[in-house]
């Protein structure tokens, strides 16, 4: 009885950032509606489906599941990179966009992604995977800036001035913080690296797609 109350808690706890990043762009963003927000959540759960399709037939080729340093980092950028993020940018293409501002746009992107990444600590707990707070703090995260810079890409496209450098950063990055977060040590550092580089280029993305809307 204890354990199952425990392993509910912890459920609970992993969609913690969501509800509370949730909260605060209602209250912080102009214009951000909680239907925005619920929208955007769905579809970053929805992403989940078939992210877990293309996983149980790309894994299973042979180049992913050989035990090589060089394998561990094509199934990253490959999979966990490419893949993931293309999959999550094809599901932002149902935000509303015709008529939303971009920083509210932004602001469901990174919901979306934020919506992924703690469903996917989820499966890490029910998985038995004991570093759940790391994968909290860490993942989650990434999944939530590469969801921003998805998200500058799939506006651009939708106004037809297409950036597709974001999405290349978004893919790129996931794919590097996967491999350097499956190492122990000193090298798991470069995941926190990938991270920073992944928030400063979401704000760089941010403001310049911002100057472009408000024609400055």
């Amino acid at each position: 009885m204890l354990y199952g109350m425990n392993l509910y808690v912890s459920l609970l706890l992993c969609f913690v950032p969501l509800i509370a990043f949730f909260i605060i762009f209602c209250a912080a963003v102009p214009g951000f509606k909680m239907r925005y927000g619920i929208w955007a959540a769905l579809l970053g759960l929805l992403s989940v489906i078939p992210i877990a399709f293309v996983q149980f037939f790309v894994l299973s080729l042979p180049v992913f599941t050989a035990n090589t340093l060089a394998a561990v980092l094509i199934t990253a950028l490959i999979f966990n990179g490419l893949i993931e993020e293309s999959i999550k940018m094809l599901c932002m293409l149902f935000l509303p966009a015709k008529k939303t501002p971009f920083s509210v746009f932004f602001t469901m992107a990174l919901l979306c992604g934020l919506s992924l990444g703690c469903f996917e600590a989820v499966i890490y707990l029910i998985a038995g995977y004991h570093q759940i707070g790391l994968r909290l703090v860490t993942a989650v995260i990434i999944h939530m800036l590469c969801a921003g810079l998805s998200g500058v890409y799939v506006w651009s496209f939708r106004k037809k001035r297409t950036r597709t450098l974001p999405f290349v950063y978004a893919a790129a990055l996931h794919g590097i913080y996967n491999f350097f977060a499956g190492f122990s040590g000193g090298y798991r550092w470069f995941a926190v690296i990938a991270i920073l580089f992944a928030a400063v280029e979401c704000r760089i993305w941010y403001t310049k797609t911002l100057s472009a809307q408000n024609g400055t």
